[in-house]
This record gives C-alpha cells, structure tokens and sequence, in this order.
C-alpha cells in the first residue's frame, strides 16, 4: 500500500496526533526540500538504528537530516526491505547519509552479526544495496539510449539494475539496484540524488517524497495534509512532519477517513485483502466491459495508442475498444486479466475517460 511517512521526534515510533507529530515531537523550521529513499533489509535496518536508537540520532547529528524507517514487519512490495526515508536540507547533506548507511552495510554485512538478515552479495562477492527514485528520475539515470546508465556503470565499476515501476506517471516508483565496492556504492548514490533533486520542483515531487509503499500486515489509507498529512492505519487520521523523530510508525490521531474519495477506497482495499487467494489468482483471468462515447475515444486511446499501451504494459492485461453494430456514437472498451490487475487498468482508463471528457467542454 501506498501511504506518507512522518517524523517525530524522541523514542523509536512515530506518533500520530496531526501536522507535526503527537505530544512532545520537536519540529524543525529548517526547510527539508530533498529527498531519499533506501531499502534496508533487517539486519541492516537494527545496524543503522542501533542500540537505543543512539546509531541513528549520530546519523541525523551529523549529517542534519530527517531520518526514519518503515515500521517493522513493514516491507517494501516483493522484497524483505524496510524502507529507509531521508529529508535534508542540501543533496550533500543526503550523501552523507547515504555514505553512512553504505559503510553501515559493509560493517555489517563483514561482521556476520546479522545473520541471513545481512545485506545482500552479488555473485563476485560485492555488495548489493538498492534504492528507491521516481520514474522521471529514472528516466534521468539511463539517458537517452542507455547512455548515461553506461557512463555511470564505467565510472564507478559498479553494476545497476532498473526494477519496474510501482504505479502510473512521473512520480511512479522504481527500484534501483547496485552492486560494487562501497566507493562505487557512494559514486552512484551521488548520482540518483542528483537525478532526483533536479525535480523537487515538480508538482508531483511532494508526494512522492512523503509516501511509501510498502506490503503490510494493515490497511493505510491517505489522509490529506501534503507535508503536513500523513497515510494511517483505516479510519484513523495521521501525523505530519515532525522533527528529527524516531525511526517507526504508529497509528495518528481520531481522524476518519481523508483523501482523494478516500470511503471508497477504504471499502475497495478491505474487498480486496477480505478476497480468499483462489480468486485473485483464478487462471482464466476476467473482462470488464462498458460502453464510451464515440467521440472520446481518441482521448482515451492516446496519440498512436500510447495511453492504452501504458496503461496494459503496467496493468499485464489486454485493452480493446470495439465499434457497436447499429450504434455509431459509442463503442465499447473492454479489458482483460487477472481480477485485480484488470481493476486497475479499468480504473486508470476511467481517468483517461474524465480527461479527455473535460477537453471537450
């Protein structure tokens, strides 16, 4: 699920309570305009947290970033990582932090203190990080053709893989994954930062700097606020930027439900997570259908078809827009796939549907 991180300040939870945290949080004026995310397996997650929290408020001291992490148990999708989430105030200053985390890994990872939660080896024997970046940025990493992706891997000796990307438009998340010496670590590191601090002007920056994603045992719904709003647990509200805060989360304040139609999307993730497995992994897979106006199908289907070719190359299914027989002023749209995969394409093609219904007015 997709949910905003918070800060607070003091012990090792996030407290709800509103913009800034629950009572006692310490809120920083200091603006926070860049932004980083890094995955932590656990063995890695206790080193950077350290006894008592002491590891990290070093961290935050010295580099003067807000750091936190996911709570545990909460993993991002399809890995055994808990998020590691920074703001600062410079891109040296998140660097910094990033080198830190990187000497942590291989401090750990040598030890042998973590166990089969240490961080992960490649194949030749170097270590395996991985980090979190919007698509956009992304897109900024690999250059046109591959080209600077190739300078990168050159430069720094180190290997990157590009995951897929979680969700829909330019904030959309994706996974990086590096190996190399830890100088080759740093080198590229560096650069994703770059990559990313270059859009903290983009309308979209914002939320993507205060969410994560991540596959838990609980269902987090949004609740409005931008920097000051936060995801909590359903039918609660939720806590804001804070302070140099502690590295968990935990549940906000009374709130109800806030967000975009957020009712609902809290009665369409407790269908989903109350559905028994056998019916979202039936093999046959499943076909919507509704009927469209004629005249809308252009906005729909994109200039040479590049909207419905995003929205089956991220959903996995299969998008057709028929004629009617005897009815020139609509057609149907139908898609194809696997229950939940088919949803959401079918929600991503209703967004088509407003947008190019309001380019008509």
């Amino acid at each position: 699920m997709k949910r905003s991180h918070e800060f607070e300040g003091g012990g090792n939870g996030c407290s709800g309570g509103g913009i800034g945290g629950g009572k006692g949080a310490r809120r920083d004026a200091t603006p926070m305009p860049c932004a980083m995310k890094l995955l932590a397996p656990e063995g890695l997650a206790a080193a950077i947290i350290g006894k008592g929290g002491t590891v990290i408020a070093a961290m935050r001291q010295s580099s003067g970033a807000r750091i936190g992490l996911s709570e545990q148990g909460e993993f991002y999708p399809n890995t055994d990582c808990r998020v590691v989430f920074c703001h600062a105030a410079t891109e040296e200053a998140l660097n910094e932090v990033a080198r830190q985390i990187v000497a942590k890994a291989e401090q750990t990872l040598r030890s042998g203190a973590a166990g089969p939660r240490a961080p992960e080896l490649s194949s030749d024997g170097k270590l395996v990080m991985k980090a979190l970046a919007p698509r956009s940025a992304i897109g900024g990493l690999i250059g046109k053709g591959g080209s600077n992706i190739r300078t990168l891997e050159e430069r720094s000796a180190a290997k990157i893989a590009i995951g897929e990307p979680q969700d829909f438009g330019p904030g959309a998340e994706q996974m990086v994954m590096i190996s190399g010496t830890v100088q080759a670590l740093d080198h590229v590191f560096a650069e994703i930062n770059n990559q990313v601090h270059l859009l903290k002007a983009e309308p979209w920056f914002e939320a993507w700097a205060t969410s994560l994603f991540t596959a838990p045992g609980r269902s987090w719904m949004p609740v409005l606020g931008g920097c000051g709003g936060g995801y909590a647990p359903s039918g609660r509200g939720g806590g804001g930027l804070g302070g140099h805060g502690g590295h968990g989360f935990h549940s906000g304040g009374a709130g109800g439900y806030g967000g975009h139609g957020s009712p609902g999307m809290g009665v369409m993730i407790r269908v989903a997570q109350g559905l028994p497995p056998y019916v979202m992994e039936d093999s046959r897979g499943f076909a919507l259908s509704c009927v469209v106006p004629n005249k809308l199908v252009g906005g729909l289907i994109g200039r040479g078809g590049s909207g419905t070719k995003e929205v089956q190359s991220l959903t996995g299914t299969k998008i057709g827009i028929r004629e009617i027989p005897g009815d020139a002023a609509n057609r149907t749209l139908n898609i194809a796939g696997p229950l939940s995969n088919a949803c959401a394409a079918y929600m991503l093609m209703m967004k088509r549907y407003l947008d190019a219904e309001a380019g008509e007015r």
